[in-house]
């Protein structure tokens, strides 16, 4: 367990070490503490200029569930891949229904491994509440363009394919 000043140490780490590799450390080490308390700077790290602290922030926080979520919808936009990767596992690892339709959209995501990542996700959630998603994608598909259509089936078979392997 923490104490109170090494909390404080921690969080004042994350927001003023100049060298992102202490940055970095510090969210992991945060995220070795389960107290509301470190949320916060979390949500605030995934602002961090580094792409690496960004990561490291976007799965700690899909550990600690719901407080996260909105924050985590706005990784998915993230500039950097994995960055947007780890959001869209958060979201699935917190599984709220409100990831849904930007999860849906980020099937359509320039790296495999985000499409991949958002696909497992989307299972997950569908898994859940397997009418509602299910409706979302099927109307999210049909307002595509056919060009775009083509490449979508694709990513959506990705996460058919693990709604099978999570029904099994």
């Amino acid at each position: 367990m923490a104490s109170r000043e090494d909390l404080k140490r921690l969080i004042e780490a994350l927001k003023n070490a100049k060298d992102s590799i202490v940055r970095a450390k510090a969210v992991k080490a945060l995220g070795n503490i389960r107290d509301l308390r470190v949320v916060e700077p979390l949500i605030q790290a995934l602002k961090d200029e580094h792409w690496d602290v960004r990561r490291r922030a976007a799965w700690v926080l899909g550990n600690m569930g719901e407080p996260a979520v909105e924050p985590l919808l706005q990784a998915l936009e993230d500039e950097h891949w994995d960055v947007r990767r780890k959001a869209a596992w958060a979201l699935g690892n917190i599984r709220d229904a409100r990831a849904i339709e930007p999860l849906i959209q980020a099937l359509r995501d320039e790296y495999p491994d985000v499409r991949r990542q958002a696909a497992r996700s989307l299972a997950a959630l569908t898994v859940l509440s397997e009418g509602i998603a299910k409706s979302m994608i099927h109307d999210y598909e049909l307002n595509l363009e056919a060009q775009d259509r083509a490449s979508f089936k694709k990513s959506k078979k990705i996460y058919e394919q693990e709604l099978k392997k999570l029904q099994d």
